[in-house]
């Protein structure tokens, strides 16, 4: 069983930081679509999906740690 949950701990950290980095890759690509013709709705957008896509990754990433036990 132990092989088993390593093997869903990796995935789960591959997963989370592969969503990360598509994340920073689409902000990034919105980020150029925005200033290849600055427009204030334009600005406005790539705002909002930046803020709104990091937080959404954090709050999965907090909702999937695991308290550690301390060790006595």
């Amino acid at each position: 069983m132990d092989a088993i949950q390593i093997v869903r701990l990796a995935l789960n950290v591959i997963s989370e930081r592969l969503l990360t980095i598509i994340a920073l890759g689409m902000v990034f690509g919105l980020a150029c679509y925005t200033m290849s013709n600055p427009d204030p709705l334009r600005l406005g957008t790539m705002a909002f999906f930046a803020v709104f896509s990091y937080l959404l990754l954090k709050n999965r990433e907090v909702k999937n740690e695991k308290p550690e036990r301390l060790a006595e």
